[in-house]
C-alpha cells in the first residue's frame, strides 16, 4: 500500500512539474509577444514621430517669422460760420502705415521695420497743401554671441519721402521745390554689437557706420540745404551710431514705440565739426479707443550742424544749424493686423 502511495504521488509531482513547466513555457511566449507588439509599437511611434518633425521641419521658415503692423486714417475738419474769435475753414487728411517681419530661429534674428506716411491739408482759399510724408525702412540681422543679451548684428536703414514739398509766403506764394523723392535721402550702414536686455528694448552701438546723404536731382539749391557738393549727388560720411529701440504697451490700450539715433562722423574735413553729433529721435504713442478707431502722437526732433536752416524769412543768406522739431496729432480709423 505504501509503494503505491509513492507511486501516485511520485506521478502527481511529475504531473504538476509538466504543468508549472508548460505554464512557464506559455508566460515566456507571452512575454515574447509583449515584448514584439511593443517594439513594434515602439517602431511605429517612432516612425510617426519622425514624420511629425519632418513636416515641423518643413513649416519651420514660416513658424520663425512674425509678421504685423497697422494702418491708420486720420482726419480734422473745421468749420467757423460768423464766428467771433476767428478762424480758418480746414481739412486735413493723413495715412499712417506700419508694418513689420521678423524671423528668429536657432541663433539667427532678422528684424524688418517699415513706416510709411502722408497727409494733405487745405485751408479755405489756398491750394491743398502736404502737411506730412515719410518712408522710413530699418534692418538689423543678428546672431547670438557667447555673451547673454549680446548679439552680432549688421544694420541698414533708409529714409526719404513720396513727394515735392514746397513752402509759402505770407502772399500764399509757393516758393521753388525744396525736397522731393531721393532729394534728399538718408541712407545707414553699419556693423556692430546689439544688446537687448528686454523684449522690448534694443540699444545698438557700432564703430563702423557710413552715412550717405542723397539727392539725386540736379538742383543746387536742395543740395546746398542738405551740405551735398553741387557737382555729386552723394555726401558720405563714416563714424560711430548708436541707436536705441524701444517698443512696449505702457498700458492696456496704449504703445509706445520710440526711437533714438546717434551719429558721429569721424571724417568731417571740417575738423573742428567732428566733436557734433547729429541727433534724430522718434516717437509715436498710439492709443486704442475701440476696435477700429485710435489717437496717436507722433513727435520728431532732428539735430544736424551740417544742414543750415534759414534764420529770418527776410533774408535767406542768414541761415544756421537749428534743432529741427515735428510734431503730429490725430484721430481716425484704424486696423491693426
Amino acid at each position: 500500500m505504501k509503494k503505491y502511495l509513492i507511486i501516485i504521488a511520485l506521478f502527481c509531482s511529475n504531473f504538476i512539474f509538466a504543468q508549472n513547466s508548460k505554464i512557464d513555457s506559455l508566460k515566456i511566449d507571452s512575454l515574447k509577444l509583449d515584448l514584439k507588439s511593443a517594439e513594434a509599437q515602439k517602431k511605429e511611434a517612432e516612425a510617426k514621430i519622425k514624420g511629425l518633425k519632418e513636416s515641423i521641419d518643413k513649416l519651420m521658415p514660416f513658424i520663425a517669422w512674425k509678421k504685423g503692423g497697422f494702418g491708420a486714417v486720420n482726419f480734422n475738419q473745421m468749420g467757423f460760420t460768423n464766428w467771433a474769435a476767428g478762424g480758418i475753414n480746414a481739412l486735413s487728411l493723413t495715412t499712417l502705415g506700419n508694418v513689420y517681419a521678423n524671423y528668429a530661429k536657432d541663433k539667427i534674428l532678422w528684424d524688418n521695420n517699415l513706416d510709411i506716411a502722408y497727409g494733405m491739408i487745405q485751408n479755405k482759399g489756398q491750394d491743398h497743401r502736404k502737411n506730412e510724408d515719410k518712408i522710413d525702412f530699418l534692418t538689423k540681422f543678428s546672431h547670438t554671441s557667447p555673451v547673454k543679451n549680446v548679439n552680432f548684428a549688421v544694420l541698414a536703414n533708409f529714409k526719404s519721402q513720396f513727394a515735392p514739398s514746397y513752402t509759402y509766403n505770407k502772399e500764399n506764394v509757393r516758393s521753388p521745390m525744396i525736397s522731393t523723392f531721393l532729394a534728399p535721402a538718408f541712407v545707414l550702414a553699419s556693423i556692430g554689437i546689439d544688446y537687448k536686455p528686454k523684449p522690448f528694448l534694443s540699444i545698438y552701438i557700432s564703430p563702423a557706420t557710413g552715412k550717405f546723404t542723397i539727392v539725386n536731382i540736379n538742383d543746387n539749391s536742395i543740395k546746398t540745404a542738405f551740405a551735398v557738393d553741387t557737382l555729386k549727388k552723394v555726401r558720405q560720411e563714416f563714424g560711430a551710431l548708436m541707436n536705441v529701440f524701444f517698443q512696449k504697451n505702457i498700458h492696456k490700450n496704449i504703445n509706445l514705440l520710440s526711437r533714438l539715433s546717434l551719429f558721429n562722423n569721424y571724417t568731417d574735413v571740417n575738423v573742428s565739426n567732428r566733436k557734433n553729433i547729429d541727433v534724430n529721435f522718434e516717437s509715436m504713442i498710439n492709443a486704442r479707443i475701440n476696435r477700429f478707431i485710435t489717437a496717436s502722437l507722433f513727435i520728431n526732433a532732428i539735430y544736424d550742424n551740417d544742414i543750415k536752416i534759414s534764420l529770418d524769412a527776410n533774408d535767406l543768406t542768414k541761415t544756421g544749424s537749428r534743432t529741427q522739431f515735428k510734431e503730429v496729432f490725430g484721430i481716425g480709423l484704424s486696423y491693426k493686423f
